[in-house]
């Protein structure tokens, strides 16, 4: 196991005892369909392989999958997500994670991620100090817009596509490379295809969640090492 993953892995057992309640009671509603389902699923999608939980993933991919395409997800797409949360509740630790080395190493560049998801954030953050960034964090866009110019030089701007508040990831790309010209940005998301051919357009890099750590760092450095535009 490793030891730095532990806290991030207990916390992520402590959100998973949550949704699980969350979703037993839009289970017991029959309120498949709330807002609050939808958030939880294409969370759980996005971070749960991460701290060793690929099954849950799986799971909720299916039922953000299904709001995706704009359907109403079937009880038996959360019923089975809800298993899945169970047997984390129930269980620890989760599988053993390790962190092979990579060569996609980084000279002391900064970079800010731009994430909502708390343990998401503090995951690449951990993964992007270790391997030799700056690093500052925000959760959301109108929060790096609101304190843009007290900010320190930034090299990459690494945000989430979907956001709270106004400024979604595109949106606060294009807002903050207004700002600060040439700026690299490095686009991710956990809704796959949708928002991998959005990203694309203004010809921006994209990672798509849940990454692994050496995705992680060949695609920041892919990223920084693109000419500035």
């Amino acid at each position: 196991m490793n030891a730095g993953m532990e806290p991030l892995q207990a916390r992520f057992r402590e959100r998973a005892a949550r949704d699980l309640d969350l979703l037993r009671r839009h289970l017991a509603a029959d309120d498949v369909a709330a807002p609050e389902v939808e958030a939880t699923a294409h969370k759980l999608a996005g971070s749960a392989a991460l701290f060793g939980y690929a099954e849950v993933g799986l799971a909720a991919r299916d039922v953000d999958l299904a709001f995706t395409a704009g359907r109403r997800p079937g009880r038996d797409l959360l019923e089975a997500l809800a298993a899945r949360l169970a047997g984390v509740c129930a269980v620890e630790p989760a599988a053993s994670l390790t962190e092979t080395p990579v060569a996609a190493a980084g000279g002391g560049e900064t970079i800010l991620i731009v994430e909502d998801d708390e343990l998401l954030r503090a995951h690449a953050e951990r993964q992007l100090r270790r391997l030799g960034y700056r690093v500052l964090v925000a959760a959301g866009g109108d929060d790096v817009l609101a304190r843009l110019e007290t900010l320190p030089p930034i090299d990459l701007l690494f945000t989430d596509l979907t956001l709270p508040g106004e400024a979604g990831g595109e949106a606060l790309a294009r807002a903050v490379r207004s700002r600060r010209p040439g700026l690299r940005v490095l686009f991710t998301s956990g809704k796959g295809g949708r928002e991998a051919a959005s990203a694309a357009a203004p010809g921006h890099p994209f990672l798509p969640k849940p990454y692994r750590r050496d995705a992680l760092a060949a695609t920041v450095r892919h990223a920084l090492d693109q000419p500035v535009t």
